[in-house]
């Protein structure tokens, strides 16, 4: 019986074996990129664990330090508990069993663990998977040295590409151009952007000779490169490109060195930029005024060969004089109103070449010293002695200051008069006006007065008479008026407003009489 037991185990390990062999082959080889583990080789277990294992054998490297790392978006809600989640590795052949907690790194929402093995393969018994996201990984090293999730990569899949571009010396490229000969999409045809890893090209000499940029660009997590080999060749001699006769506005006038900066020169051997020129003279840079000037400059190769090039420059006027001032006056209409001049003393006006020696005149004028109420535009012109011109628009605001003004009838007292008059001389007043006027009453009496008790007080008071004339009785009333605002005025106006009284009252007994 134990013989018979003997050959079914051996048996039994042969099979496994054999399986194990047929699943290594299927194995063998290393990706491509950087990840070992496919998502395709991964088989959720039906236990509701939310734990999965690998159908087929990982080959690895033996006595290297590996990491797996999972984002939270693959563990699903196993995330929120990172003490008990765990992973487990078996080492084939050896069949040596690791169980690890995995370590949560909680600011960047991942969780791993890192493993060696002395054998070649491996098989993840257990791993925590409740995908909703795909960023898993299995890489070589630390977990200090994770650069982000990149997907496992078909064996057939082609990570860098090589070129080599030559170069005529006498027209090289700049990164821009090289670029433009390379092209990059997605695996949909899309183009998409690239990066310079490293230049070797830019940062040289560039002189006849072998240079590598390497351009990269990476799509979903993957990343490619293009090693491409700059072959620089042929010579030419040195030249300082002309920029033909310069034109600058004196308000603008840089300093020299911008203007050499603009300059271009290119040798056969030797690498040139502008910072290698020198100046051999230079009428430019001290020049105040319109007029012309040049700058001489030459360069010199590393075999002694001089090109030397002068640039004319012509200073010329294009700015119209400066307007400085208000953008609005104001003025109310109790003022003078004001004259043009008046307006162009609120202005400085500098011509940066003319100075003061500028035309000044007023292009259009909507206040013509208006004192009506309302918003005026006015436009000052000015022009130097060249015809540069520059206006400046003003809006004259007319402000209304004036408040009501009052009129009296004859029969109204000032408050002064009133003041100083008794009920009796009221009377008296009354009566003398009447005869002025060719009546003859008698026997006046103050039937009621408004007024009295009120002589302080702003407002409208009535005196009413009652008096007999011919025989008949009638009534009548005096208005008297009481202003402060009149307290302070002298006393002829209260004059002119009595004799305009007296009239005014002879004028009401006239009509009163004849009703």
């Amino acid at each position: 019986m134990k013989k018979i037991c003997l050959i079914l185990m051996m048996l039994g390990i042969g099979i496994y074996i054999s399986q194990f062999d047929v699943k290594a082959s299927e194995a063998d080889g290393y990706p491509v990129g950087k990840n070992y583990l496919d998502l395709h080789n991964l088989i959720i277990k039906s236990d509701n664990s939310y734990y999965a294992y690998t159908k087929d054998p990982i080959l690895l490297k033996s006595n290297l330090l590996y990491t797996i790392v999972l984002d939270f978006d693959f563990l699903g809600q196993q995330s929120d508990d990172l003490g008990n989640i765990f992973v487990g590795i078996e080492s084939l052949p050896s069949h040596d069993i690791q169980t690890m907690i995995m370590i949560g790194d909680i600011e960047h929402e991942r969780a791993y663990v890192e493993f060696a093995i002395d054998d070649t393969y491996i098989q993840i018994t257990d791993l925590p998977m409740m995908a909703t996201g795909y960023n898993a990984i299995l890489y070589e090293g630390s977990y200090d040295d994770f650069t982000g999730f990149e997907p496992y990569l078909d064996m057939n899949e082609v990570l860098t590409y090589q070129g080599v571009l030559p170069m005529d010396y006498d027209a090289l490229m700049d990164m821009n151009e090289i670029e433009s000969y390379l092209h990059v999409t997605d695996p949909y045809g899309t183009p998409i952007g690239m990066t310079i890893e490293s230049d070797g090209y830019s940062s040289s000499s560039k002189l006849p000779g072998v240079y590598q940029v390497v351009f990269m660009s990476t799509f979903n997590q993957i990343t490619k490169r293009f090693y491409l080999e700059v072959r620089v060749f042929d010579q030419t001699a040195p030249v300082i490109h002309d920029p033909g006769r310069l034109t600058i506005p004196l308000s603008e006038k840089v300093p020299v060195e911008s203007i050499i900066d603009t300059l271009i020169v290119t040798d056969n051997v030797d690498t040139f930029s502008s910072a290698d020129l020198t100046i051999l003279s230079d009428t430019y840079s001290s020049k105040t005024t319109v007029g012309s000037a040049s700058i001489a400059v030459e360069v010199t190769d590393s075999s002694g060969n001089v090109s030397s090039l002068i640039i004319p420059i012509d200073l010329i006027d294009l700015k119209g004089p400066d307007i400085t001032g208000p953008e609005a006056l104001f003025i109310y209409t109790t003022d003078t109103p004001m004259t043009q001049s008046d307006i162009l003393s609120y202005y400085t006006i500098i011509d940066d070449v003319d100075g003061t020696n500028v035309f000044v005149t007023f292009l259009s004028d909507q206040y013509h010293q208006t004192q009506v109420p309302g918003v005026y535009v006015i436009t000052i012109k000015s022009a130097d002695s060249q015809n540069n011109i520059k206006t400046k628009t003003v809006s004259i605001h007319v402000i209304e200051n004036r408040g009501p003004s009052f009129s009296t009838e004859a029969l109204i007292l000032n408050t002064d008069t009133a003041n100083q008059m008794s009920d009796e001389a009221l009377i008296d007043w009354f009566s003398n006006h009447a005869l002025s006027s060719g009546l003859s009453v008698s026997n006046v009496s103050i039937r009621f007065n408004e007024y009295a008790n009120h002589q302080s007080e702003d407002g409208t008071y009535y005196v009413y008479l009652i008096y007999e004339e011919q025989g008949e009785m009638k009534t009548s009333r005096i208005l008297i008026e009481v202003n402060d605002e009149e307290k302070t005025l002298n006393i002829m106006p209260y004059a002119i407003f009595g004799t305009i009284g007296v009239i005014g009252l002879a004028v009401f007994i006239i009509i009163k009489k004849k009703k």
